[in-house]
């Protein structure tokens, strides 16, 4: 049955099936002319055998093709087995010129000049003096009567009120009777004016008194709903709180 490739060349004629190839005939009288097919290369099978490949690809190497490739192997060979005796010989050469000349020379240790250059000399730069530090400006005191004045004027920001109403017991951090109503009325107005954000500042005789104080006042205005990002809070530096102890608030945006 005669095999053609998948271009439609002509490949050869079957001898046989062994095992998972297909034994092409001869075209020579060697066995190293002996071509086998994969079975795995078959497209088809009918009244001739059709493979996936091209005839080009599946066709057996000429005899002329596999007569050139022996003849050179046969002229490479004398040249490779060659070039390996005169590497070899080489080798022994230089090995043999190395152990009859001894080791190498060192060569004569230089002497140190006794010319010492002179070391630079370091000076120190000046000392830069120190900005002198000035004290932060005070807050102002707000020129409006009360908060919702403020807030519905052109009056800058930042502004300060003294809540003189929250005052606290010497040594506490509670809120009394009249402290509950100026923080009701505070969160009144922040309810009503949603850009408004304030600064507790409390004074005490210790810091830790002073930011509790400012807390509680904060936590009061959070329970009436007023968002807890509106309201900083912490112990007051500033110089009107040296015999208060009271609470300022600045307002910081309105």
């Amino acid at each position: 049955m005669p095999i053609f490739g998948s271009d439609g060349g002509l490949v050869g004629t079957v001898e046989r099936v062994s095992g998972v190839r297909i034994v092409l005939k001869r075209t020579g009288v060697s066995d190293a002319d002996q071509h086998f097919i994969p079975l795995a290369w078959v497209a088809s099978v009918s009244d001739r055998v059709t493979l996936d490949c091209p005839a080009a690809d599946a066709r057996p190497p000429s005899a002329t093709t596999s007569q050139s490739a022996r003849q050179s192997r046969r002229s490479v060979g004398p040249l490779l087995w060659g070039g390996v005796g005169i590497a070899a010989v080489g080798l022994l050469y230089g090995g043999a010129t190395v152990f009859l000349r001894g080791k190498p020379a060192a060569p004569p240790a230089v002497a140190p000049s006794t010319v010492l250059s002179p070391k630079p000399v370091m000076v120190a730069a000046p000392p830069t003096p120190l900005p002198i530090a000035t004290p932060a400006p005070e807050v102002p005191l707000a020129k409006a009567a009360t908060v919702a004045e403020f807030l519905n004027s052109d009056d800058p920001v930042p502004q300060r009120f003294s809540l003189d109403t929250v005052d606290f017991a010497p040594g506490s951090d509670s809120l009394d009777g009249a402290a509950i109503k100026a923080v009701d009325a505070i969160a009144g107005v922040m309810t009503t004016h949603l850009n408004t954000k304030i600064k507790l500042a409390a004074a005490a005789e210790g810091g830790a008194l002073a930011l509790r104080r400012a807390m509680a006042v904060r936590a009061e205005l959070i329970a009436r709903g007023v968002a807890p990002y509106r309201i900083a809070a912490g112990p007051s530096r500033e110089r009107t709180h040296a015999i208060r102890s009271g609470v300022d608030m600045v307002v910081l945006a309105k």
